[in-house]
């Protein structure tokens, strides 16, 4: 029993004890198991806010055949409708233009003129439809501009947004109306509601130019103002010949406003496609650039709830702004799929998740286990895990980003940047090439010619070096990108609160509460995590324990939190202790402003909590048998929607039964919580990456002979 109480409080793996990872919840047995040899060995699906677990269940894109049948009969009713205006031409038909010639009828075509083969049929439709959708917006904003330029300019712009051509492209070979020029005006303050109505009515392109020569101002005159008159210049939209495609309304890439959508939305549909991401062997990130390369929009254009592991099989759900789901079903994917389409009036945003479901496969279990395994997992159900930080959240270098993140915490400018960029075991030919030209020679030009483009942070330091003064470390690092020089201080964050975790645990152990433990004190269990601190009210609820509650045993373990440092975060003096050793033997400043660079310091922060323990919900596990080691044990949402059997896999139990033995076990964990740490907890095991490794290489030889 004193060695089981020990274990409870021991860690054999250096890597983990670097970053604070030190003790175990329980003294339950551990086992040997290997643990993502295959990417289907790790599978994770996202929980929505709804608590609906999210699958992959359809690719097709069957949501947009009712709108787009919809559409259809909105401009057929339109063209009828325009058709019959036609024949019956009203008095504006023999309105006289300044020349002394008939104005032309309207841009309206019969239903005989617009069955003909071809786009341009299709697009004098569409100009016919929209045109009769726009008479209502039209009537809105002349009356809203009479507020704004008078009744004599707001018939001009009756006048100028009903010619065809202003506000859905001109057809094509026919040359766009002249722009509207407003009356000019000496009042900078009024030129700029003029610019501000226009694109929020209609997104007209405006500009500013000179009224003409010796001209007096038209429109409102500031008195005593010596700014010059001057216009507003509105411009129609351009036409479908124009250069650049897609009706002439360039992307971001020529006007730098981020994609502007599907140039011909239907009308009330709401803005967003949701949909479903199966990814395998991919980051979030790199799958959501490879769908903006392919869709050629900006990736800001997609939403997500949060970033899901490479190495395994996740789904979750993504918005993107405008564009429909026709269009991304028939994308050619390699090692992810997209489906399950809805349209939302809202992007996803990080943290709109209640958390994920993992199923995860423990391969090569020893043989006669299965009980002790089985009572491991019941006692992982019942006491649950420390809440630690996982390795991933410190990188995979042999200098932790929270290495980097006291660096910058101390006011270290050129430690910080000699950490970065120092030769690092491990590194690639390219990579070390550069690394080491820095290093000897201190040459950022030399060293920056030979990092690879994959190496974000050290080509931006490096670039940043070579544009700053001798010596200006700061304005160097300033050109890396914020959330990556955010991560290198929220590292250390999470770095403090695993050594000050480790350090509760061993001082009280986890069986109970005690006085000067944080508790966040709401009456009912609530998700909390949130690095940001985007939650404000867990401030206002955090307080300290007091001795009369922890001899009551009012609260239970996971009531307890502790704080990741900054301005909004309070501590018990016990609590604070732990923290500031910590900090004084790192060189940081705990509380307020350590230099004057703000950015990096705990008083620029606003800080968070996080639970000391975390229980695992939706626990369930079996035993699977199986012959072929490179078997998928496990079905993902991929294999249901392309089935292939698998004869090698059988229950344990079986007649039939394979050599080899694994685990099967899923489970659920609120978002921000890591299941490396679960199952750390589970196996009693390191959960480094270089201990997976060589169980799959001794496992591995010893089925081989």
């Amino acid at each position: 029993a004193m060695e089981s109480a020990k274990k409870a409080n021991t860690v054999g793996d250096d890597e983990e004890t670097a970053v604070g990872i030190e003790c175990y919840a329980n003294s339950a047995s551990g086992f040997q198991a290997i643990l993502k040899e295959r990417y289907t060995d790790f599978i994770v699906n996202e929980i929505g806010l709804d608590g609906e677990v999210v699958h992959l269940t359809s690719l097709d894109a069957a949501v947009d055949e009712e709108i787009d049948s919809r559409e259809q009969q909105k401009r057929q009713k339109a063209i009828v409708q325009l058709s019959a205006t036609q024949e019956e031409p009203d008095d504006h038909s023999d309105r006289q233009l300044d020349d002394g010639k008939k104005a032309p009828a309207a841009a309206a075509a019969t239903p005989s003129e617009t069955q003909g083969e071809g786009t341009d049929a299709k697009v004098e439709q569409t100009e016919v439809a929209a045109s009769v959708d726009f008479s209502a917006e039209i009537k809105t904003a002349v009356a809203d501009f009479v507020k704004l330029a008078g009744p004599a300019e707001a018939e001009r712009l009756k006048e100028f947004l009903e010619q065809p051509g202003v506000l859905l492209p001109a057809a094509e070979g026919k040359p766009a109306p002249a722009p509207l020029i407003s009356a000019s005006s000496n009042d900078k303050a009024y030129r700029t509601s003029m610019h501000v109505f226009f694109n929020s009515h209609f997104q007209l392109m405006t500009d500013t130019v000179e009224a003409p020569s010796g001209e007096e101002a038209s429109g409102p005159v500031k008195k005593d103002s010596k700014r010059p008159c001057l216009s507003i210049r509105v411009h129609p939209r351009k036409p479908v010949n124009s250069k650049g495609g897609n009706g002439g309304q360039k992307r971001s890439r020529d006007e730098g406003g981020g994609w502007k959508g599907h140039r011909r939305w239907p009308a009330n549909l709401p803005q967003y496609l949701e949909f479903t991401l199966c990814k395998e062997n991919k980051d979030t990130g790199d799958a959501i650039g490879v769908l903006s390369r392919i869709l050629h929009v900006k990736p800001r254009s997609f939403g997500f709830a949060g970033t899901k592991d490479r190495r395994g099989v996740t789904s979750q759900r993504v918005t993107i702004f405008k564009v429909r789901a026709a269009r991304m079903a028939k994308l050619r994917l390699l090692g992810m799929k997209v489906g399950n389409y809805r349209y939302v009036d809202r992007d996803l945003r990080l943290g709109d998740l209640k958390g994920n479901l993992f199923t995860l496969t423990l391969r090569g279990i020893e043989e006669g286990s299965q009980l002790s395994i089985s009572e491991a997992v019941r006692t992982l159900r019942t006491s649950g895990f420390i809440n630690y930080f996982g390795l991933q959240r410190f990188g995979s270098h042999s200098i932790g980003t929270h290495v980097v993140g006291a660096a910058l915490l101390r006011g270290a400018w050129e430690e910080a940047v000699d950490l970065i960029l120092r030769p690092r075991d491990g590194d690639k030919p390219q990579v070390a090439m550069a690394r080491s030209i820095f290093k000897e020679q201190g040459n950022a030009a030399a060293a920056l010619k030979h990092m690879p483009t994959w190496c974000v942070a050290e080509r931006s330091l490096l670039e940043g070096l070579v544009r700053a003064q001798k010596n200006d470390y700061v304005s160097a690092f300033s050109s890396i990108p914020r959330t990556t020089r955010k991560m290198y201080v929220h590292a250390y964050q999470s770095y403090l609160w695993n050594r000050a975790a480790s350090e509760r645990v061993r001082r009280h152990g986890l069986q109970r509460v005690v006085a000067g433990d944080l508790i966040i004190d709401t009456g009912c269990q609530t998700d909390i995590d949130n690095e940001d601190g985007d939650n404000d009210w867990i401030f206002s609820s955090v307080r300290e324990v007091t001795p009369e509650e922890a001899s009551a045993g009012v609260f239970s373990i996971t009531d307890v939190v502790l704080p990741l440092p900054g301005s909004r975060v309070i501590y018990s003096e016990s609590v604070q202790k732990i923290y500031e050793e910590i900090c004084q033997s790192d060189g940081v400043q705990l509380v307020g402003f350590a230099h004057s660079v703000r950015e990096y310091s705990f008083g620029y922060l606003t800080g968070a909590y996080r639970r000391l323990v975390t229980k695992p919900d939706k626990v369930k596990f079996d035993f699977v048998r199986y012959s072929d080691p490179s078997a998928d044990l496990a079905e993902t949402d991929l294999a249901r929607l392309q089935p292939v059997q698998h004869d090698t896999v059988k229950p344990a139990g079986k007649a039939e039964e394979g050599e080899l033995l694994a685990l099967r076990l899923s489970f659920s964990l609120p978002t921000a919580s890591y299941a490396t740490m679960a199952i750390r907890e589970l196996m009693k095991s390191s959960s480094s990456q270089a201990s997976h490794r060589a169980a799959t290489l001794s496992a591995n030889h010893i089925v081989q002979n």
